[in-house]
């Protein structure tokens, strides 16, 4: 049973969960104080100001593009993903930009048969060059494996981290292909709401101090044939690092408007725009990890604020982490997916368990987390006795 005392009642997370502790009142840290942050999560806001800088900026390099445009075999690069986003700017900077870009895709081994077949519904119908990179699969591999078995925070989930490294690297590999062909810009489709670590510009000192981790260098595991998809010195410090830009911060952008128009196109058939399809496979394995090590999952910090925006939405939230939670407790949400991943990694189930119980059993906070994993658990046996307050 989960009960009205161990969930916020303001918003959906629970009592103990990394950090989160419930008031007097049932409220917790992020409910009470609009500035509380903690690791994992942190409320980012950008004023108008900013954003009117921004969008000052994003036009003046589109008409300076647009000015240079037939000078140059590509105006830009899109780092494409194959998912609704990447697909809809696709299709607005080569329709209403007018303009000539090469769509760069870094396959990390683990990409979703949809996000696939959506880009070659897609590039069927929109005449543009497309570099798909495979070669480095196998440092994706090994960066997945490190992670899943060396992850030992208290305080941080791992579908955070690995996702963060993950990005920086594909992030890199992409910028290392505008730097090889001269391409002074390159845009990735993040949504407005992923602000977490960027907005607008990946600014480029955190572009040489971030993207390239010092376990690459210091594990034996990693050998040249890893370190060649990152950004070298001579790269960084060259003066010809792109700008990276994410045009979505700052351009028009509703979620249902981008589902509309791919699928009005046939650029992605219906009901494949779902980002729970398109998202990569790692997702899914970071966050049966999560839940089983912290007693949550990271999105269920994003839920949370969703429904400080719309207090109205606190069941429709609480329902889907209801439903959500013994699926992924049990390695029952995307099951196949997530063994497949393991198995590709070479992580058995029962590797990644006996991993996650060692870091258990060092944590200070292991009662208050098995208490969480149980209140959820139980939700299977006790559905009608959930309380949900309003």
């Amino acid at each position: 049973m989960i009960e009205q005392q161990h969930i916020c009642k303001k918003c959906i997370l629970p009592d103990g969960f990394l950090g989160i502790s419930l008031d007097s009142q049932g409220e917790c840290n992020f409910c009470r104080d609009p500035h509380h942050e903690n690791v994992n999560w942190a409320r980012t806001q950008i004023d108008q100001e900013r954003r009117a800088n921004a969008l000052d900026d994003w036009n003046n390099i589109i008409k300076q593009m647009q000015k240079n445009h037939g000078n140059v075999p590509y105006d830009c690069i899109l780092g494409y993903s194959g998912g609704k986003d990447s697909t809809a700017l696709l299709d607005y900077i080569v329709t209403n930009l007018n303009l000539t870009l090469l769509c760069v895709t870094t396959d990390t081994g683990f990409m979703t048969n949809i996000a696939k077949d959506n880009m070659k519904d897609t590039l069927t119908q929109i005449n543009v060059d497309h570099v798909l990179i495979e070669d480095c699969i196998p440092t994706f591999t090994k960066l997945y494996k490190w992670h899943f078995l060396n992850h030992n925070s208290n305080e941080r989930f791992l579908a955070r981290y690995i996702c963060d490294f993950c990005s920086d690297l594909i992030h890199s590999i992409v910028v290392k292909e505008a730097i090889k062909r001269k391409i002074p810009y390159v845009f990735f489709g993040y949504s407005p709401d992923q602000i977490a670590r960027y907005f607008f510009e990946m600014p480029r000192d955190q572009i040489i101090e971030e993207w390239t981790p010092d376990l690459i260098f210091n594990d034996p595991i990693f050998d040249d044939s890893d370190k060649q998809w990152y950004l070298t010195h001579e790269e960084m410090n060259s003066g010809k690092l792109p700008r990276v830009l994410l045009p979505y911060h700052v351009i028009p952008y509703q979620e249902q408007d981008i589902i509309e128009l791919v699928e009005s196109k046939n650029y992605i058939k219906k009901g494949h725009a779902d980002p729970l399809l398109t998202n990569c496979n790692v997702v899914h394995a970071a966050t049966f990890y999560d839940f089983n090590r912290y007693g949550g999952i990271l999105y269920a910090y994003q839920y949370a604020e969703l429904v400080r925006q719309n207090p109205e939405s606190r069941k429709k939230w609480l329902r889907t982490l209801k439903i959500s939670a013994p699926l992924i407790l049990d390695n029952n949400f995307k099951r196949k997916e997530v063994n497949v991943f393991l198995n590709k990694i070479g992580i058995s189930q029962n590797e990644l368990i006996k991993h996650i119980n060692l870091q258990l059993e060092q944590d200070p906070n292991k009662k208050q987390i098995q208490t969480n994993i149980n209140l959820f658990k139980k939700k299977r046996v006790a559905r009608r006795s959930i309380t949900i307050s309003n």
